[in-house]
């Protein structure tokens, strides 16, 4: 795949903002809803595996307002997307993780957050 790691962070973001704009507008079963949550963790994926040295995986710490457990992408360095500092790319619930990954993929990017 020949894509930058700063476009891949920008899009993650903005599908990000169209699934919630879609969920809150339309509801979490709408169609549209569906398609950009899917789409936003199809990103989080290639994100990991292909800039596996330069993101990781890390429980958040707010997942008590999503009421599911929650991953959240980091950056080990931050970048600048769209004028703002992003360390942060978005989260992921743990049960979509679990669907993706391989368990052994979860070990391995959880384990690069650890420095």
């Amino acid at each position: 795949m020949n894509i930058r790691l700063d476009e891949i962070v920008e899009r993650i973001i903005t599908i990000n903002h169209a699934w919630k704009l879609s969920r809150d507008e339309f509801g979490n079963d709408f169609p549209a809803t569906n398609s950009f949550r899917e789409t936003k963790a199809s990103l989080q994926a290639t994100l990991l595996r292909e800039f596996s040295t330069e993101v990781y995986l890390i429980e958040a710490t707010d997942s008590h307002e999503h009421n599911e457990q929650m991953y959240s992408v980091r950056l080990k360095t931050p970048i600048i997307v769209n004028g703002c500092h992003r360390q942060d790319v978005e989260h992921i619930p743990v049960r979509i993780a679990q669907d993706i990954f391989t368990q052994s993929e979860l070990n391995a990017f959880i384990a690069n957050g650890v420095f």
